[in-house]
C-alpha cells in the first residue's frame, strides 16, 4: 500500500471530523445570557439632599454660598467653572454691588440675585453671562429640591 491512499484517508477523516463538529455546534441550544441576581436599588441621600436640607438658598452669605459650592465641587456634583461662578466674590474685583439687597446679617437671596442678574444680562444681550446665570439658578433649584427630601436612587 502506498502513502497516497493513507494521506487521502487522513484528509477525509479530518474533513468528516470538522463536519461533525460543525453539525454538533449548530444543534446546541443558543447560549442563554448570564442571569445576574436581582438587587433592589439602594436609596442613598445625594449631596444635593444633604446640603439642601441644611441651607436656605434664599438666605446665605457669600461665604456660605462659596462653601456650598466647594462641597458640590469636591463631590463631583459641579465642575470647576460652575464652582467659580458660585463662589466668585465681587468684592475681590473691586465691586461690592449686588443687584439685590442683603439682609442685616449679610445674607443674600441668591435665587433673587441670579434672577436679577439674568434679567440685566438679557437686556444687555450678554449671552455668555446669561447662560452662567441660568446655570447658577439650576444649581440653586437642585439644592431647593434636595431640601424637600428628594433623593437619588443608585442602581
Amino acid at each position: 500500500m502506498s502513502i497516497a491512499p493513507l494521506a487521502i484517508l487522513g484528509a477525509v477523516n479530518t474533513v468528516f471530523s470538522l463536519i461533525g463538529s460543525l453539525a454538533h455546534a449548530t444543534q446546541r441550544s443558543s447560549v442563554e445570557p448570564m442571569q445576574l441576581p436581582q438587587v433592589a436599588p439602594r436609596v442613598q441621600e445625594s449631596i444635593w439632599h444633604e446640603l439642601g436640607k441644611n441651607i436656605n438658598v434664599h438666605a446665605l452669605t457669600p461665604d456660605e454660598l462659596a462653601s456650598v459650592s466647594q462641597i458640590l465641587y469636591q463631590n463631583g456634583a459641579i465642575d470647576l467653572s460652575t464652582h467659580t461662578l458660585l463662589s466668585f466674590d465681587p468684592a475681590m474685583s473691586g465691586s461690592t454691588k449686588l443687584l439685590t439687597q442683603a439682609n442685616a446679617l449679610g445674607e443674600v437671596d441668591w435665587v433673587a440675585e441670579f434672577q436679577a442678574r439674568l434679567q440685566d444680562q438679557l437686556q444687555k444681550g450678554d449671552i455668555l453671562a446669561t447662560e452662567q446665570s441660568k446655570q447658577a439658578l439650576d444649581i440653586l433649584a437642585r439644592l431647593q429640591i434636595g431640601a424637600r427630601g428628594v433623593t437619588s436612587v443608585r442602581v
